[in-house]
C-alpha cells in the first residue's frame, strides 16, 4: 500500500515539543461532550413525547441530527484512539455510547479510515470516490453525491469488506468477523431506540427520529464535509501533487451542520491525526505562524466557506472552463 508523505511539512510546521503538548489526551473533554450531546437528545425526544406535534417533531429532527453529528465527530477521534490512553477503554467507550447506536464498531471501521489517513491523494485511498470529480458531474450525480445516495454502496463495501494491494479495481475479500460483545452491543442499542421511540413516542419515531436525522445531518453532512475538504476545482492529478491540506474558517452556524468540535482544522488533522479534536485550533495556529505558511506556500489552503465552496464548485464543473475559486494561503 501507497503512503502519503507528509513528513517535510510534519518536520517544520509544529515543534516536537508543541506536538508533545498538543497530543496529551483528556479524556473529560469528550466524556463531558458527549454526555450533553446524549442528553439534548433525549430532551428533545422527551418535548416529542409530551407535545407530540408537527412543529416538536420538525425541532427535533434538528436536535437530534446536529448533537448526533457532534457524537460522529467525537466518534471520529475514537477512530484514532485519541479518546483514552487505554485502547480497550477507548474501544468500550466509542461503541457504548456512540458508534453501536448506529451499527458500527471502531475496531471494524477503523481500518477503513486508517487507511484513508495513510493514503490520502493516493490510488489506494478507499475515500477517494469521495473528493474526486469523476462521478460529480453538474446537476443530477453532483447532487446525487451530496444526497448520501450514490456513494452509500462504496462506503459500505469500503468499510466491511477489503481490496486486495495490488489493484483498487481488485475483488474484495471480507472483513474481520464480529464477535459476540460486538452482536450484543448492536442488538441492545437497536432494541433500546425501536423499543423507547415506539412506546414512548409512536412507531413513526423511530425512523423519523433517529434514523432520519442520523442520516440527513451526520453522515450526509460528513459526506459533504469529507469532500469540501478534499475537493479541489483543477485536475486531481495536480490536486494530489498539493496533498489536498485544506482547512475551513467557517462561523459558527456553518461548523454546527458541518463541521462540529473543530474538524474544520483538516490540514492540521491530516497532517497530525494524533492532536485530539479539542487541540486543533492551536495546531491550525502554530501552522498559521510557521515559516513555511509566512512564506505564502501554496500548498496549505485556508477557505472561507463550505456552502462557499459547493456553489464555487457547481458553478466550475457547469461551466467546464478552469475556474479556480482562490485559495488563500495566509502568512
Amino acid at each position: 500500500m501507497s503512503v502519503q508523505a507528509y513528513s517535510p511539512f510534519r518536520a517544520n510546521l509544529i515543534t516536537p515539543s508543541d506536538l508533545r503538548r498538543l497530543n496529551e489526551i483528556r479524556p473529560w473533554v469528550p466524556v463531558l461532550a458527549t454526555v450533553v450531546h446524549w442528553t439534548l437528545i433525549v430532551a428533545a425526544w422527551t418535548m416529542v413525547a409530551l407535545w407530540p406535534n408537527f412543529a416538536t417533531a420538525v425541532l427535533a429532527f434538528f436536535v437530534v441530527g446536529v448533537n448526533f453529528y457532534g457524537l460522529y465527530i467525537i466518534m471520529h477521534d475514537g477512530l484514532h484512539r485519541r479518546l483514552f490512553r487505554s485502547v480497550t477503554l477507548n474501544d468500550l467507550w466509542n461503541d457504548l455510547t456512540m458508534t453501536a447506536s448506529i451499527g458500527a464498531i471502531t475496531r471494524i471501521n477503523r481500518r477503513n479510515h486508517m487507511t484513508h489517513h495513510h493514503s490520502t491523494c493516493l490510488a489506494d485511498d478507499p475515500d477517494r470516490f469521495k473528493y474526486v470529480h469523476e462521478g460529480k458531474d453538474v446537476v443530477i450525480p453532483f447532487m446525487a453525491f451530496l444526497s448520501g445516495v450514490s456513494p452509500l454502496v462504496t462506503a459500505v463495501r469500503n468499510v466491511f469488506f477489503k481490496r486486495s494491494p495490488h489493484s483498487v479495481a481488485s475483488p474484495v475479500e471480507p472483513s474481520e468477523p464480529y464477535r459476540l460483545r460486538d452482536i450484543l452491543l448492536l442488538a441492545a442499542w437497536q432494541l433500546a431506540l425501536i423499543g423507547g421511540l415506539s412506546y414512548s413516542i409512536g412507531a413513526w419515531a423511530y425512523p423519523c427520529l433517529w434514523l432520519a436525522p442520523t442520516y440527513a445531518l451526520a453522515y450526509r453532512a460528513d459526506l459533504v464535509r469529507v469532500f469540501c475538504e478534499h475537493s479541489m476545482m483543477i485536475a486531481d492529478e495536480d490536486a494530489d501533487s498539493s496533498m489536498r491540506l485544506i482547512t475551513y474558517e467557517s462561523n459558527w452556524f456553518e461548523k454546527l451542520f458541518f463541521a462540529p468540535h473543530n474538524m474544520n482544522y483538516h490540514m492540521a488533522h491530516h497532517l497530525w491525526p494524533s492532536i485530539p479534536y479539542y487541540n486543533l485550533p492551536e495546531a491550525d495556529r502554530l501552522i498559521r505562524t510557521s515559516e513555511i505558511a509566512r512564506k505564502g506556500d501554496t500548498r496549505l489552503v485556508w477557505r472561507k466557506s463550505y456552502v462557499g465552496y459547493l456553489i464555487s464548485y457547481a458553478n466550475w464543473r457547469r461551466s467546464n472552463a478552469a475556474i479556480v475559486m482562490p485559495e488563500q494561503s495566509h502568512a
